[in-house]
């Protein structure tokens, strides 16, 4: 049934104009969107979808600038809502802190002049506060743009702003995580963990919310071998944590997830009565819900698919990998047994007939109808003469023929060490895993699995060369890059002209490398003109090009030295210099407004 009073302002940038682009910012939005519209009962009529093509709505364009972002918030705020109605505000995109205060970026944002050209989350926050609506709740997914100083930590304001304002407020990760987003999935990690989390029922108020994002979330990342990613949630009061955040519960598919079983950590909701600013639920410490998919120890080969988390979404998540067992390992102990006691008989007979005198390291070595796990071969290695022992995966033949199971041991083998090359997480390791575990044939119980994986650990190659190339990294881009295996025709084209534009990129970077060196060789402290030497210089990069946001960030930084210097001769009585100076500041940077009326007041005093 549609409802007529909830609304959301779902906001996904991928395509920004002074910054690298994103994956799947947009993709987020829209799928979040989807959701709220088409599934929970929000009124499209209502939300407000801002990417880099959405429609147009109430005869305004859509596309996520700041005035736009701002203008239409404020419309739908006054407008469009009432008493009563719950207000969504999603984010996705680029997050900044600057001189301690969170901004999003949005699509027109100039890294050299943030506090012009963001979106201050205190204000934006101070704007959803003055709705007229009963319930608002703000997720928040900042990416960390490239001008982020490393150790800088994103959010810590949000969430203080949150707390003080009393609005439930949602963060993808803590300041001092990363938040993600993958190819494999084709979203970001938060976006489909929440998306999960609606579809299962188990969300539907603050504190149900919490608990799901706070078990889910680090379990999406663990499985796609991922750096974790833990939410933060931010509820003030903390009674608001039963508050309902969906429009009609009933109308939301409740369908469990499968393979999760409600194993959920039960200590999640805790945190809400905590006094500090912006408590996360979820312990960093809390024990994984499910097991380890690198890690877990590999016992027997499966025989029935293992438990799987569905995709929010049709995304293209791959189900959670559990360690193969055999669906009923009681028959297959019993099967075991009873070929062990004939073979032992058998064993026995020749043994009379002289064997045991003729060799008794092999008649001891024959006992052991089971061979060693991959753990235990590694400490101990089977004797060379014997071949009754272990027999060699090149005779699959053989080994059925003594028994069912030996196959599918010799392929668990290949799985297990495939995963233990994935310990460093570096790219060349994700390679070698794929290598080895596209030894095992296509007959094998363990295809599927191993197929799924190495799809997956594809992917994570994929992303670890798109995210070096998002830090400017071109040269590790490529050579990670060049790791990708052709397991998907398609992926694999586009790694291929990937690394054709990083190549390209590379040769800029180089270029614009050597002339921001140019450009800070001219500064000499205190003189104006070498700073306007070294900002005409940073000016010959390009928006789109590599260097771009660092040479805005040095541009802005000696536009402000520009004008303390003729703020000084102002104090001094030159005015006609202060003048000078001032005029020398370009247009575009956060100090040209100051300058120019700095300018104009000077002037005046001249007049006089």
């Amino acid at each position: 049934m549609a409802m007529k009073h909830h609304a959301c302002i779902a906001i996904g940038i991928n395509q920004y104009q002074l910054l690298q682009p994103l994956s799947y910012a947009q993709e987020d939005a829209e799928a979040l969107y989807g959701f709220l519209t088409e599934e929970a009962g929000f009124a499209p009529e209502g939300c407000l979808l801002m990417t880099d093509s959405s429609p147009s709505l109430w005869g305004q364009s859509t596309y996520p600038t700041r005035e736009n972002i701002l203008r239409l918030t404020q419309n739908l705020c006054a407008e469009h809502l009432q008493q009563g109605d719950i207000l969504w505000c999603f984010f996705s995109g680029y997050g900044v802190s600057y001189e301690g205060k969170d901004y999003l970026m949005p699509a027109d944002g100039n890294p050299a002049d943030i506090e012009g050209t963001g979106i201050s989350v205190e204000f934006l926050l101070n704007t959803l506060k003055k709705a007229p609506t009963e319930t608002v709740l703000v997720l928040v997914d900042m990416n960390r743009s490239q001008i982020v100083k490393a150790g800088e930590t994103i959010g810590a304001q949000t969430a203080e702003v949150a707390r003080e304002l009393e609005i439930p407020t949602v963060l993808s990760c803590r300041p001092n995580q990363v938040s993600r987003e993958t190819s494999a999935l084709r979203q970001g990690f938060f976006t489909t963990a929440l998306l999960e989390g609606l579809r299962s029922g188990q969300c539907t108020t603050l504190k149900g919310l919490d608990r799901f994002l706070s078990d889910r979330l680090p379990e999406l990342c663990d499985h796609h071998l991922r750096p974790k990613q833990e939410p933060l949630m931010v509820v003030n009061p903390p009674g608001k944590a039963h508050l309902v955040i969906l429009p009609d519960a009933n109308g939301v598919p409740t369908a469990a997830l499968a393979g999760r079983n409600g194993n959920m950590a039960v200590g999640g909701a805790e945190g809400f009565d905590r006094p500090q600013v912006g408590v996360a639920t979820a312990s960093i410490d809390r024990p994984e819900a499910t097991n380890n998919a690198i890690d877990a120890p590999v016992e027997k080969p499966p025989v029935s698919p293992p438990n799987v988390v569905p995709a929010a979404g049709g995304g293209n998540d791959r189900p959670n990998s559990v360690p193969p067992q055999d669906a009923d390992n009681s028959g297959s102990d019993k099967s075991f047994l009873q070929q062990l006691v004939l073979w032992s008989g058998a064993t026995a007979l020749v043994l009379l007939l002289g064997v045991f005198l003729t060799n008794r390291s092999i008649f001891v070595g024959q006992q052991d109808s089971e061979p060693p796990s991959p753990a235990e071969n590694a400490q101990n290695p089977p004797p060379k003469k014997s071949t009754a022992a272990i027999l060699p995966q090149k005779q699959p033949q053989a080994v059925e023929a003594a028994s069912g199971s030996k196959q599918a041991a010799s392929s668990q083998q290949v799985w297990a060490e495939a995963k233990t090359f994935l310990k460093d997480g570096s790219a060349s390791s994700f390679n070698r895993a794929v290598v080895k575990a596209r030894t095992i044939s296509a007959s094998d119980p363990l295809y599927p699995q191993a197929q799924e994986d190495i799809e997956r650990w594809s992917l994570t190659i994929l992303d670890i060369a798109n995210g070096r190339a998002t830090r400017g990294d071109f040269t590790g881009a490529i050579a990670a890059a060049k790791l990708m295996p052709d397991v998907n025709k398609a992926v694999y084209n586009q790694s291929k002209e990937a690394i054709a534009q990083w190549e390209e990129l590379s040769k800029e970077q180089q270029v614009n490398t050597a002339l921001l060196s140019a450009a800070k060789g001219q500064i000499k402290r205190g003189v104006a003109s070498s700073y306007v030497k070294g900002i005409q210089q940073a000016s010959k990069i390009k928006a789109g090009q590599p260097k771009y946001e660092e040479a805005q960030q040095l541009i802005g930084e000696w536009s402000e030295a520009i004008l303390k210097i003729a703020q000084l001769r102002g104090s001094q009585g030159k005015l006609k210099d202060a003048v000078e100076t001032a005029s020398l500041i370009p247009s575009g940077t956060k100090s040209y407004q100051p300058a120019q009326k700095a300018i104009a007041n000077w002037k005046a005093k001249l007049k006089r």
